[in-house]
């Protein structure tokens, strides 16, 4: 079953079309929720992290089995200083309380000692214990381990705190047992600072520029906000297009429409709305975001540059997963039927997110170039490495940019093929096998 696209449509009935989807997806409700709830959502999780950053001043008592007899005391020094130094000069406590209680092994069984250890553990006197070997002041090829016990594995800051000062502990001692002054070691042992600069320059008046310190928010976050708002961008109108698709397919409203203008041309109506309406979404978040760095002092580092890349990836993207739902919502006949068939279209959508991180911290390696030059990935993985000082080769974005374009182009005419056929047919959902016959069908 297929419908004839009608000849010599003219561009105002495109432009009708994507008006209306434009307008219906602004008078929604969900577009108001959405439009709220992104940034709602993101203010509320950086206020919990800020909020909770600090906010651990829970009581951690412990218990010490120290075999070398000398480790013990020292951790007991430096947890009462680390106590003293987490109280900020109001009195109210500012990060978590270390209580160590020491536990001599004595004589008795080690298995004996730690099952009764672990007993107090899970009666909640103790949070954990810790054991210090007999051998660890001694300077052996392959250290011994400390040996921590807890029920939180998860919880960080105990196990790193034992962690550093017990190494400091063992350092002195073993340090004074070369007869040298522990104090004077640490500070000759102290690391050397370091700051991360730019390249200098000669000015136009033959002087050498002052390299900038890098800013970590320009460095990273930029990059990684960037990124992440063109997905979620992408993700929030896109999909909308599979939805609109099987609406008007169950409503038979498709086929009032295919009597006026063909398959492929209300698939073109339907994704210059999509652009429409994310490009509102952008501007009032692009704005949002500038108007909140203004208010933090980072207006300095915004990349002014990105925004016209920004702008062209996301057309790109929208047209590209635009058109790849449209195909999906044209083979379904019910919305719980595209949801099997959403999943691998997902995917392919989502794993540029799980590189990001790769990506962002090595954007010169093969991995990263190969992945950002994949036309599915392009948008998100080579605007992060634009936004990323010195950004890749200009022939990397021009083979990125080429990719992506010629995908778009593919999967906006395979998508209007699909929809040529799909659109009519009823009461029976479509595979990607049958989908791939419609492509070429003639």
């Amino acid at each position: 079953m297929s419908s004839k696209a009608p000849e010599g449509v003219p561009l105002s009935r495109v432009l009708t079309i994507a008006a209306a989807e434009f307008e219906q997806a602004v008078r929604s409700r969900a577009f108001l929720v959405g439009l709220l709830a992104v940034p709602l959502l993101m203010a509320l999780a950086f206020g919990i992290q800020a909020l909770t950053a600090r906010r651990d001043t829970s009581e951690r008592r412990f218990g010490v089995v120290d075999r070398t007899g000398v480790l013990g005391p020292a951790l007991v020094e430096a947890a009462r200083e680390h106590n003293a130094r987490e109280i900020s000069p109001t009195g109210r406590r500012t990060g978590p309380s270390f209580l160590p209680e020491l536990v001599p092994p004595g004589g008795q069984d080690a298995d004996a000692l730690r099952l009764a250890l672990s007993e107090r553990v899970r009666r909640g006197e103790l949070f954990a214990f810790v054991e210090i070997p007999a051998d660890v002041l001694t300077a052996a090829d392959e250290a011994p381990h400390l040996q921590y016990h807890t029920e939180y594995p998860t919880y960080q800051a105990l196990p790193d705190w034992l962690r550093r000062e017990a190494s400091r502990a063992v350092a002195d001692r073993r340090l004074s047992s070369l007869g040298a002054d522990p104090a004077v070691a640490r500070r000759l042992l102290e690391p050397i600072p370091l700051d991360r600069k730019g390249l200098v320059v000669r000015t136009a008046t033959g002087e050498v520029s002052v390299a900038e310190k890098v800013d970590a928010v320009r460095a990273f976050a930029m990059p990684a906000i960037a990124m992440f708002m063109l997905f979620g961008l992408v993700m929030s109108s896109a999909p909308q297009l599979l939805n609109s698709v099987i609406e008007e397919k169950t409503s038979r409203i498709s086929e009032v429409l295919l009597g006026s203008v063909g398959a492929f041309h209300l698939m073109l109506g339907k994704l210059l709305g999509s652009v429409a309406v994310t490009m509102v979404l952008a501007v009032l978040y692009v704005g949002g975001g500038l108007l909140m760095a203004a208010q933090a002092d980072y207006f300095g580092v915004i990349q002014w540059g990105l925004l016209p890349w920004f702008a062209l990836f996301l057309v790109i993207a929208v047209f590209l997963y635009g058109a790849m739902f449209i195909a999906i919502g044209a083979a379904c006949s019910e919305v719980k039927d595209a949801q099997g068939m959403m999943m691998p279209a997902l995917i392919l959508a989502m794993f540029p997110i799980f590189l990001w991180l790769q990506v962002a911290q090595n954007p010169d390696s093969a991995m990263s170039v190969g992945f950002s030059l994949f036309p599915f990935a392009a948008p998100y993985l080579m605007l992060l490495r634009i936004a990323i000082p010195p950004g890749p080769p200009a022939w990397q974005v021009a083979i990125a940019l080429t990719g992506s374009i010629a995908a778009t182009v593919a999967m906006v005419w395979a998508a209007g093929r699909i929809l040529r056929v799909g659109l009519l047919m009823q009461g029976k959902t479509a595979n990607y096998r049958d989908m791939w016959k419609w492509i070429r069908a003639k």
